[in-house]
């Protein structure tokens, strides 16, 4: 490849990186006056829990009523018995939820997966943004521990506060925990069994014209485990949901470590250490923090290899110990 050409990527990926960073500057603040949680419904579907899952499962907080929503009783508190047919267990649970708990009814109801540790400050945003007039808000994903997992969704332009000012169309969710409101779940019942369930109810609530915003941070201790699976099949849901941003991926989002190997075989060097000059930046302004991070850069490492399994994947999709085939819109057979 010619140091022209390599020039020309690694210069697009650094506008991109800039534009990213000028948007995220420009955010508006969250809605003001976060009210305390008052007899807010908490629903945390699951199939069966990892240790460090029990424990956030455990969690108690004031004037939240959390129910798990699973097949068996999971740890103490509120359990609702759920065992849905459907491929998607989590839409199925929530769904089970939806239609059987009447304090769920009529009201915003949060959502959370059980790798979340749900804390007041969570659950204030989310609700404040319904209270500021969202139809659902969702909280950006957010590994308390060091490792692949940090360096891509916090530190990296995976992160979703990234994606969230820089994907065209429906906005950006990630459904590792959201607040519903009345209309938003009223979509979400109206879903087909598909993967990728969150950025199909964001398509929903666009049609009808109704706003989705991110609010807070949704705090995981829980590390690296399974992460090659877990974002292989992430790329696989992009794929399905989104195909025409799925080839971003190598493009700008995971282009660093080529763009490093092709830069030192040619004379890019300039361009491509613009570009790392800049994902540094983003990095220290993503963290929130003024130091050198660098988890992004293996992130970057593995994001390009899970866009490559879910290519050579096709539309098989190994998920919850079942080989699924996807359909249009992330739909399951």
């Amino acid at each position: 490849m010619s140091t022209l050409l390599v020039s020309l990527w690694a210069v697009t990926a650094a506008a991109f990186t800039a534009v990213a960073l000028v948007r995220l500057a420009r955010r508006r603040p969250a809605p003001p006056g976060a009210r305390p949680a008052r007899g807010v419904v908490l629903l945390r579907p699951v199939d069966a829990a990892a240790p460090g899952e029990l424990e956030n499962l455990g969690t108690r907080l004031e004037g939240v009523e959390q129910i798990v929503v699973s097949p068996r009783p999971l740890g103490p508190g509120r359990h609702l018995a759920s065992d849905p047919p459907a491929h998607n267990r989590k839409l199925g649970h929530l769904k089970a939820a939806l239609r059987q708990l009447p304090e769920a009814r009529g009201r915003a109801v949060l959502v959370a997966d059980a790798d979340v540790a749900v804390d007041g400050a969570l659950v204030d945003a989310l609700l404040a943004a319904i209270d500021a007039g969202a139809a659902l808000a969702w909280a950006a994903p957010h590994p308390t521990t060091r490792g692949f997992s940090r360096g891509l969704l916090v530190q990296s332009l995976h992160s979703f506060e990234v994606l969230g000012v820089m994907s065209p169309g429906a906005a950006t969710v990630c459904g590792k925990a959201m607040a519903l409101s009345p209309a938003a779940a009223e979509a979400l019942l109206a879903l087909p069994d598909c993967i990728g369930e969150d950025l199909e109810l964001s398509r929903a609530l666009d049609r009808r014209g109704l706003k989705v915003v991110p609010a807070g941070r949704a705090l995981m201790p829980l590390g690296d485990r399974g992460v090659l699976a877990r974002f292989t099949r992430w790329m696989q849901v992009l794929k399905a949901h989104r195909p025409a941003l799925f080839p971003a991926v190598p493009l700008l989002f995971a282009c660093t470590p080529v763009l490093l190997v092709l830069g030192a075989l040619t004379g890019a060097g300039a361009a491509v250490a613009a570009l790392v000059a800049l994902r540094l930046v983003a990095a220290a302004a993503l963290e929130r923090r003024v130091a050198l991070h660098v988890e992004w850069l293996l992130a970057e490492g593995l994001l390009l290899a899970c866009w490559l399994g879910a290519l050579a994947r096709g539309r098989r999709v190994r998920w919850r110990g079942r080989d699924l085939k996807l359909g249009e819109h992330g739909a399951l057979e």
